[in-house]
């Protein structure tokens, strides 16, 4: 007879970048050294996670992008991570023919990718190691709406993802199973005649690989009409929903739309 793995989910929260921050990890078996392992990668994420805020805020006087803002390029010159986020940046704006803009009244603000980068950086570096053990199957780590995770190769775990409608909590949109990927959750704030943008999108949800690519697609999706998104889908491979201000679904995989009642506008 199979014998069907029992897992429990021991998790912490850090409060850094102005949100907070969940790892989780799915084990058989949370012992003591287990919780260890996991309070220590806890406390290397939390160190890491200062270190961006403290770089890259927008409200630190000194920090880099501060600074940046301030005409000073010093930044670009002397630190790696401020010129793969700048370089990242551009190269955004450039992917999506200026539907991203790092730029906030103005003001340069890279704030949305540096999430998803920070995210990964501290996955890579904290959390894969974890998979080295053999009572840990899968690894968890989301802040900000950006959803990382990863499964044991070999293991039949999959995380199990509700994303829930971004006006009403008790209602769920759908489920992902993921043993590997991401997802960026972004909302549209639409309350009557006020409107954040012109884009008739209340909330897109896109899966992929990679943080730093979802965080800006899904950021577009919500900042712009769906005629303007959607011919991105196409061109490269996006997966995802999107969701309009009356609650219709437009579902698409690996750039294909599959479902779609009525047109996004």
């Amino acid at each position: 007879m199979m014998q069907i793995k029992k897992y429990l989910f021991p998790s912490t929260t850090i409060n850094q970048m102005n949100m907070n921050f969940k790892i989780e990890i799915a084990t058989t078996n949370p012992d003591s050294s287990i919780m260890e392992q996991l309070n220590s990668a806890s406390d290397g994420i939390a160190e890491m996670l200062a270190e961006v805020d403290r770089d890259f805020s927008l409200f630190k006087y000194d920090s880099l992008v501060s600074r940046f803002q301030r005409g000073d390029n010093e930044p670009l010159r002397t630190s790696n991570d401020f010129k793969l986020i700048y370089d990242s940046a551009i190269l955004a704006e450039q992917m999506t023919a200026g539907l991203y803009m790092p730029y906030f009244a103005g003001k340069y603000d890279p704030s949305d990718l540096v999430k998803g980068w920070a995210i990964e950086r501290a996955f890579e570096e904290y959390l894969e190691p974890l998979l080295k053990n053999q009572n840990i199957d899968g690894i968890w780590l989301s802040g900000g709406g950006q959803i990382k995770v990863a499964t044991k190769s070999g293991s039949d775990f999959r995380w199990s993802i509700d994303i829930r409608d971004s006006e009403k909590e008790n209602e769920i949109v759908t489920t992902y199973y993921l043993k590997n990927g991401v997802i960026s959750l972004q909302e549209n704030i639409i309350d009557g005649s006020l409107h954040k943008n012109q884009s008739g999108v209340k909330q897109a949800i896109i899966v992929g690989t990679n943080l730093v690519e979802t965080a800006i697609w899904a950021l577009v999706a919500t900042s712009n009409k769906a005629e303007k998104f959607l011919p991105f889908v196409e061109r490269y491979n996006l997966s995802g929903i999107l969701i309009d201000k009356v609650n219709e679904p437009l579902n698409f995989s690996k750039g294909l739309v599959v479902s779609s009642k009525e047109k996004l506008s």
